[in-house]
């Protein structure tokens, strides 16, 4: 590859990476600084890393993946390494939402779309654009990408509280994507009765269908590292 060509894709990779919505603590995640602490760990690495490894077969075929375990395992590392792994390995296939297209100078790319979204966030968005009228664009362009991206990192599901309107809401938006075969990765902290008392047991019967289940067990890094 010349020079020239090196600098387009990695021009392609930084603009589609930037409209993934990558939180800035997890920007740098890939496979390489995941650091598994006991064998657990070492068997979800493999899942994902398999899993990325088949990336676009995953995505045309809707296939996600469901990251379970206590918190502060890396589950939301290891779900963002493998949208870097993905992206990386095919630059050339994945694109940039339209509505980039209104930041002037900003290229649009087409391809494959992808996010990562935080259930919580998206949540009290939706909630708040209620009473506040300049809220409510943000709220639905976000929640058109949660439901239209061809790969999307649901984050964190069952941490939000709970009430009718919250599992309204997830079904409305797992059941979309498990009709569309809209591959989705998501993480959550709850064990499977939790997780069903949190969003309904019609929501977690179709992320069970959608997904392979990824154990990611092992102790809280972040009080190891204090």
């Amino acid at each position: 590859m010349n020079t020239r060509d090196s600098s387009s894709e990695e021009l392609r990779f930084r603009a589609v990476w930037s409209s993934c919505r990558v939180p800035p603590r997890l920007a740098a995640a890939s496979f390489e600084t995941y650091m598994p602490t006991c064998p657990e760990q070492e068997r979800a690495l493999e899942k994902c890393r398999a899993y990325a490894d088949r990336g676009l077969d995953n995505i045309d075929q809707g296939k996600g993946l469901f990251l379970k375990g206590p918190v502060g395992t890396g589950k939301s590392h290891l779900s963002v390494s493998i949208l870097r792994a993905v992206l990386q390995n095919h630059s050339d296939r994945f694109g940039t939402p339209a509505s980039q297209s209104v930041y002037i100078g900003e290229p649009v790319y087409e391809g494959y779309c992808c996010s990562v979204v935080s259930v919580v966030d998206l949540l009290g968005l939706l909630r708040e654009s209620f009473s506040a009228q300049q809220l409510r664009a943000p709220a639905r362009r976000l929640l058109w990408r949660a439901r239209s991206d061809d790969l999307v990192i649901l984050d964190d599901i069952g941490a939000e509280k709970p009430s009718d309107w919250v599992a309204e809401q997830l079904y409305a938006l797992i059941d979309v994507r498990y009709r569309m075969l809209r591959s989705t990765v998501f993480t959550t902290n709850c064990t499977m009765k939790q997780l069903e008392s949190q969003i309904g047991l019609r929501s977690v019967s179709r992320i069970m269908e959608m997904c392979e289940g990824v154990k990611v067990d092992g102790e809280d890094w972040r009080k190891r590292v204090k």
